[in-house]
């Protein structure tokens, strides 16, 4: 008889974010350029540096438990899902190719039955790249106003399974030595949140200034590691 196995939970910390600002009421008085309040004007700044702190850390963010003082953070997708079946480092240099991405899908449908990554997320590099793989399907459009050339890939397809393309800003960034690509299935991953994010008021003051934090807290929850895979050490142009 089979014998069934109780999964068991992937642990993770709750992530503080806290993005802080205070504005003089002299600003708030006069009058600016913009025609905004500097209030409001600001706190719209503060609410679109959260949203990119948090997504810089859903994706990139390494554990830190939040002892002596630090904030905590969470572990984001790239080291959340981490294992040794799913997490490739390969030979600094090696130039990122059609095969590559044929052989990551195949390790990825081998590790979890056929549940694969349906997205894969690369940075600028790897995604012309990509574009420039030559066993696309060439589709030319005549007609005497076009005025359009297409050379992309949005999604690359095998018998291993179908998967999307998506240049994404945080999962390659400058001080990464090499090219790196991150292959995730949506559903097997999740936001959660123990406080959504909100505009703290009740901040004391000790001058004429008015003092705001955007302040929120969130984990990453990770419902199956082997849907997805990382792999780094590509050629990074």
């Amino acid at each position: 008889m089979l014998q069934t196995t109780t999964p068991t939970l992937v642990a993770n910390l709750v992530e503080i974010i806290a993005i802080p600002f205070q504005i003089t009421r002299t600003q708030e008085q006069v009058q600016h350029y913009h025609g905004q309040n500097e209030l409001s004007r600001q706190t719209t700044k503060a609410l679109q540096d959260w949203a990119n702190a948090a997504e810089f850390d859903i994706v990139r963010s390494t554990l830190v438990s939040g002892v002596s003082g630090t904030a905590p953070k969470m572990n984001g997708i790239i080291d959340g899902i981490s294992k040794s079946t799913n997490t490739t480092v390969q030979v600094s240099g090696t130039v990122f190719s059609a095969s590559i991405l044929r052989g990551l899908m195949k390790a990825n449908w081998d590790n979890n039955n056929g549940d694969v990554a349906t997205d894969i997320l690369v940075g600028s590099y790897l995604s012309s790249e990509i574009d420039n793989f030559t066993n696309k399907a060439n589709v030319v459009i005549t007609g005497a106003n076009e005025t359009s050339i297409v050379n992309a890939v949005d999604v690359y397809e095998t018998g291993l399974g179908k998967v999307r393309k998506h240049t994404h800003r945080y999962v390659q960034q400058s001080g990464d030595a090499t090219a790196r690509v991150l292959g995730v299935r949506p559903e097997k991953l999740r936001i959660a949140y123990l406080e959504r994010p909100f505009i703290d008021t009740g901040l004391s003051r000790n001058g004429d200034y008015t003092k705001r934090a955007v302040v929120g807290k969130l984990t990453l929850e990770v419902l199956n590691k082997d849907s997805n895979f990382f792999a780094s050490g590509y050629l990074n142009g």
